[in-house]
Order: structure tokens, then C-alpha cells, then sequence
């Protein structure tokens, strides 16, 4: 299939919102092409493309994906990956996607995106049907999770986590200081209340705030600044399984495909 098929959707963000839809449109026959900031930032690393950025390549669910630079995705046949480039707006729009769908969650937005494409679609607050995208889809959980919305905005970030076995603020834990960071533990590993799961400069430790299992650590190649959000502890323990997308991003994921396959049958 030609790269210039109405069937090439590019997706904004390789964290587990944007791999989950990646996973959706790849399994039902569309060609995806992914877009990650390098060094990635995604914590939920097992169930997330973005690593492929620093890692070359990595697979999720038994999905691979690959980094590529725009003219290797241009020269090439993607049809057994999905094919992974540097986030950089100015190069992917010489492709002429034909639809976009953004799924980076960094919750601002200052640009109109609706002349990127056909049909912009947009994860999470910041997006409104009336300033910057064509379609909108609610990322809070609740009755309203995954709705499309084609008519108004997403609800506005309220700066918390979702609850999770009944943690919330503390399962997430965020970075005080600048500096390198080394882990001393791996995803899926259970950890005790107190814990080092590890430091930044090899002087400051990161201690687990409860015990459960460790669902998230961010790639140690991520420079750290005060504040970036650098490891999730799911207090649900064995219970989960971490290579596996949540239940929040399957929903999230199906309703991009939704989205993209309404347009298509209202635009065949």
C-alpha cells in the first residue's frame, strides 16, 4: 500500500495512550507511523513503542517497532512493524498524512492543528472541536472514558492520578532533583514499602511509598529535572500484569479506531 493511502495515520506520542491506538489501527490492516521525543519520557515502558527511540527498536504485545529516519520510512515496506521517527512536525507534514492523531498528553496546546490533516484527532484535556482539533476523546476515567467528542472539549486536567487499589498520589512518583538517574530494579519487580528503587546521582534515593509492584520507570538516559514523573507503584501487586496494556489504554486505543473508522465511512 502506497505511503500516500488514506490508510497512513500518524500518531503524536509513543507512550501507552499512543502505542495502545497504535496497536488497534496496526492489528486492523492500517499503516502506522509513530512519533517520539528522544529521550522518550513514557514511565509504562513494557507496554510502550517509545524506547525504540533510544533502543532502536523494541515490541509490545508481540508488535515490533522500529526507529527509522523519514527517508528510510519513505524507501521502505512497514508492513511487519510499525515504523518509529523523531517527533518533528515540519518533516512528517511533507508526507501529507491524512490523518493525525495526537496522544502525547501534555495537556496545553497552543496550536490550531485542524490544517495538519483530514482529521486531527486529540487525547486528553487541552483539546477542543473549537479551537484545535476535528475530534476530541475524554482520557478520564469514569462513565465518560473513551467518548468522542465532536462537539466541545475534553475535561480539564485535575493534576491527579487516576485511583488504582486505592492509591492515587503516591503510586506516582516524581523527581526532586536534577541529575542521572540508576535503578536499582526492573518492571514487574515487587517492592516493600521504603525501598530504594533507586537514585539520582547515586546520593539521592528514590524509595518506593508503599509496597505493590513496580509499574513504571522512566529510561535512565532522561536527564532529571524537579518534578518529571519517573516511576509508578501499582499497589494491586501480582495481580497486574505489566507487560499487558491497562484497562484505561485498551479503551483508549479502540476508541482512536473508532474515530479513524467513522471518518473513513463517512469519506469513502
Amino acid at each position: 500500500m502506497s505511503i500516500n493511502s488514506n490508510k497512513v495515520i500518524w500518531i503524536r506520542g509513543a507512550g501507552e495512550i499512543g502505542s495502545a491506538v497504535a496497536i488497534s489501527l496496526f492489528k486492523s490492516g492500517f499503516n502506522i507511523l509513530l512519533s517520539e521525543i528522544n529521550p522518550p519520557l513514557a514511565i509504562r515502558r513494557t507496554v510502550t513503542f517509545s524506547d525504540a527511540i533510544v533502543d532502536s527498536e523494541t515490541s509490545v504485545m508481540e508488535i515490533h517497532s522500529k526507529h527509522m529516519e523519514i527517508d528510510q520510512y519513505e524507501n521502505g515496506n512497514q508492513s511487519s512493524f510499525i515504523p518509529l521517527l523523531l517527533d518533528n512536525p515540519d518533516e512528517i507534514l511533507t508526507l501529507s498524512p491524512k490523518i493525525v492523531i495526537d496522544a502525547r498528553m501534555i495537556k496545553t496546546y497552543n496550536e490550531d492543528f485542524r490544517d495538519w490533516a483530514d482529521l486531527f484527532v486529540g487525547y486528553g484535556p487541552g483539546f477542543s472541536t473549537y479551537s484545535n482539533c476535528h475530534v476530541c476523546i475524554e482520557t478520564m476515567r469514569g462513565h465518560y472514558l473513551g467518548k468522542l467528542v465532536t462537539n466541545g472539549t475534553t475535561k480539564m486536567d485535575t493534576g491527579v492520578p487516576g485511583a488504582l487499589g486505592g492509591e492515587s498520589s503516591r503510586r506516582v512518583i516524581y523527581a526532586k532533583n536534577m541529575g542521572t538517574i540508576i535503578w536499582h530494579c526492573t518492571i514487574g519487580d515487587m517492592v516493600e514499602e521504603g525501598q530504594c528503587l533507586g537514585s539520582i546521582n547515586n546520593t539521592i534515593p528514590i524509595k518506593a511509598p508503599f509496597s505493590g509492584m513496580v509499574r513504571g520507570l522512566i529510561h535512565p538516559s532522561v536527564s532529571m529535572t524537579p518534578g518529571l514523573k519517573v516511576a509508578d507503584i501499582d499497589p494491586r501487586g501480582a495481580d497486574i500484569d505489566y507487560n499487558q496494556l491497562s484497562d484505561k489504554a485498551r479503551s483508549l486505543g479502540r476508541a482512536g479506531l473508532e474515530a479513524v473508522l467513522i471518518y473513513l465511512n463517512n469519506h469513502s
